[in-house]
């Protein structure tokens, strides 16, 4: 059977100049369903996940079908966030580069002044956030009743992030003979609402199934282990594991926060991607992680769908999402282009019959791993250090250390070669072996009155141990921070030390009760 190309879909000659500038030939599944339905007039809705070619199978629809001579906004296309929304207008202007049409982008963040000048210009395609694009609507800067075409991308994390009421105000101003697109990993019921008030009743509902998204590229495993050991195993997969880079999944923007601090803390190269942080801050990070200045992302799944990189080696789930195809979504991010990829999730007991849920549904399996030994972390990293020594033998560049050398009494040279190895190793993994094992084998749990309602994080509960009881942070373990109380997993000195000198003081302003907590 012959393969299909973008030549064969009936897209314009330009669209396809700029296809092929692209590096594109064949069309993704979405892109070979999508394109000719949407040439002959009619509604879709997409079922597809992230990484699939949505935005190119109604883009270049859309760059194909709009007639320049009318004034006028011609498209409408709405996106969940700034960053998948830039993303739109990106691939837009590289698809319609050969098109005149011209493309302005809205949301929030940014200042809508410049924005409102950029429409007064002219634009046939407004790519936006549907808050902003309600704003300038609200101000008569944007006007929509010569829109034709209505693109609904990412329909599922909208109306979970509660844009129904925008969403449906927006498609009660446009013409009722417009096009619409709806493109959706899940399909709820508000998805299927939309569809029977706001589409034509001849609407085609495609699918590229979840079995074809989990890419046999991705190898899948997981680790299982207590609440209150996520971090330490996190911790334990990034030593034992050679990562270009990761991206770490979370539920929630606190646990983002939480996660970060105290990764930052044992000196690992991340940063934090979610919805709180300023869109300048989002974008910098997106291109740190880029461009390799950034190891580890730690995001939500919100924020993830910003996220477009071809060559993530990792991911980790460290908190399971909600549901399966979530799940799809976060592993998509590795193993894309034909690179091998990994997919580690963190679980509890508790979590088994969800792992065998997410089994089920994506057709795949995910295998049981032994959390890695810190004797074996030990090991290998020595190892690593041991060959970064015979790199700097071989280059030779040692002769201002000769010198110095020379002046040890040769009773102490063993000692300082190991105290420098120990050095190394301690800033290589963030924490010396001894202070990890001794975490390992005999920490203790400390329960405090103190929770989130007295709007404490991971940082202030860290500074507060260093400030009152001079303890190094690296002796401080996981910490879990519940609405009115917390739990820290600490070295038994640190332990001891927090218990004489940290009980009874204050912390944002409230008086803190220490103990050993209770076993579980």
């Amino acid at each position: 059977m012959q393969q299909v190309t973008f030549y064969d879909l009936g897209l314009s000659k330009q669209v396809l100049q700029g296809i092929e500038m692209m590096g594109y030939v064949l069309p993704s599944p979405i892109q070979e369903k999508a394109i000719p339905v949407l040439l002959e007039g009619k509604d879709i809705i997409g079922q597809a996940q992230t990484g699939t070619g949505k935005t190119l199978a109604f883009g270049s629809v859309l760059l194909s079908c709009i007639n320049k001579k009318d004034d006028g906004v011609k498209a409408l296309v709405l996106s969940p966030t700034r960053e998948l929304a830039l993303q739109i207008d990106e691939e837009l202007r590289r698809i319609g580069k050969y098109t005149s049409l011209s493309i302005v982008s809205v949301f929030g963040g940014s200042e809508i002044e410049k924005q409102i000048r950029s429409l007064k210009k002219g634009a046939d395609i407004v790519v936006g956030t549907p808050g902003r694009v309600l704003d300038l609507m609200r101000r008569k800067a944007l006007k929509l009743d010569c829109v034709e075409w209505l693109v609904l991308d990412e329909a599922d994390e909208m109306l979970n992030m509660g844009f129904i009421d925008d969403i449906e105000t927006i498609l009660q101003t446009v013409p009722e003979d417009r096009h619409t697109v709806l493109f959706s990993a899940t399909m709820p019921s508000d998805i299927k609402k939309i569809a029977s008030f706001y589409m034509h009743e001849d609407y085609q509902h495609i699918q590229i199934k979840a079995k074809t998204m989990t890419a046999s590229t991705v190898s899948q495993y997981y680790f299982e282990t207590k609440v209150n050991r996520r971090f330490e195993v996190l911790c334990r997969i990034l030593d034992s594991r050679e990562m270009d880079n990761a991206i770490i999944f979370c539920k929630t923007k606190r646990s983002v926060d939480e996660v970060v601090a105290a990764m930052q803390q044992k000196h690992y190269n991340v940063e934090a991607m979610h919805g709180d942080l300023s869109q300048n801050q989002r974008m910098n990070t997106l291109r740190r992680f880029k461009t390799g200045q950034i190891q580890y992302l730690v995001a939500t799944d919100v924020a993830a769908r910003g996220i477009d990189v071809d060559n993530i080696s990792h991911v980790i789930n460290y908190e399971l999402p909600q549901d399966e195809e979530l799940y799809i979504h976060r592993i998509g991010r590795t193993g894309r282009a034909n690179k091998k990829g990994e997919a580690y999730s963190i679980v509890t007991s508790r979590e088994r019959n969800f792992l065998k849920a997410i089994e089920k549904h994506t057709h795949s399996h995910i295998e049981k791993l032994d959390i890695p030994a810190i004797e074996d972390i030990f090991d290998q990293k020595v190892k690593e250090l041991l060959f970064d020594v015979q790199e700097i033998m071989l280059k030779g560049n040692m002769k201002p250390f000769q010198k110095i050398v020379k002046d040890i009494p040769q009773h102490m040279k063993n000692d300082v070669i190991a105290a420098l190895l120990a050095m190394c190793y301690s800033q290589r993994v963030g924490y010396d072996y001894q202070s990890l094992n001794e975490m390992n084998k005999e920490e203790q749990r400390i329960f405090m009155t103190v929770g989130s309602m007295d709007k404490v994080n991971v940082k202030d509960i860290i500074d507060f141990f260093v400030r009152y009881a001079d303890i190094p942070k690296r002796e401080i373990g996981d910490i879990t921070i519940k609405r009115k109380f917390t739990f820290v997993n600490l070295s038994p000195g640190a332990a001891q030390k927090v218990l004489d000198y940290c009980y009874n003081q204050k912390i944002k302003g409230r008086r803190v009760r220490i103990e050993l907590a209770q076993d579980e």
